[in-house]
């Protein structure tokens, strides 16, 4: 019976390394909208998460954020993957700006993690529109 209970363990936790359902969670993020130029954006705050494919060979992420009132200072977002910091941008207009990230290669894991995390957010908890994610080829 103890050793039913232990492989029994051992694969839920095998399970849980790794679920399926990992590759379509999100968090951070609030729904999509559409910008007037018909870009479809969600609005990100301080510290957001995703899961992409540990086979995809690179990632493009384009950002912006707005300036509403006069002075209003520029917004740096550091990108990690896996805890491991990938890119720095520094928001310093309310145009759309692209980060490109070559990934590493893949790992034992189906799904690898990208954060988000800005320096400082606007009114309501708003630090960054986040477009749709493209995986692909770095230029």
């Amino acid at each position: 019976m103890a050793i039913l209970a232990c492989l029994a363990v051992a694969a839920v936790l095998t399970y849980l390394r790794d679920p399926p359902w990992l590759a379509t969670l999100s968090s951070g993020f609030r729904k999509w909208e559409t910008a007037a130029d018909g870009t479809a954006f969600r609005w990100a705050g301080a510290h957001a998460s995703l899961f992409v494919p540990s086979n995809a060979r690179s990632l493009r992420i384009p950002l912006r954020t707005t300036f509403d009132q006069p002075g209003d200072w520029p917004i740096t977002v550091s990108i990690t993957i896996d805890d491991a910091p990938v890119d720095r941008l520094v928001l310093t207009d309310p145009g759309w700006h692209e980060s490109r990230i070559r990934l590493p290669p893949p790992g034992s894991r189906r799904v690898r993690r990208v954060d988000l995390r800005t320096d400082r957010t606007r009114d309501d908890n708003r630090a960054v529109q986040v477009g749709r994610i493209t995986l692909g080829q770095v230029d």
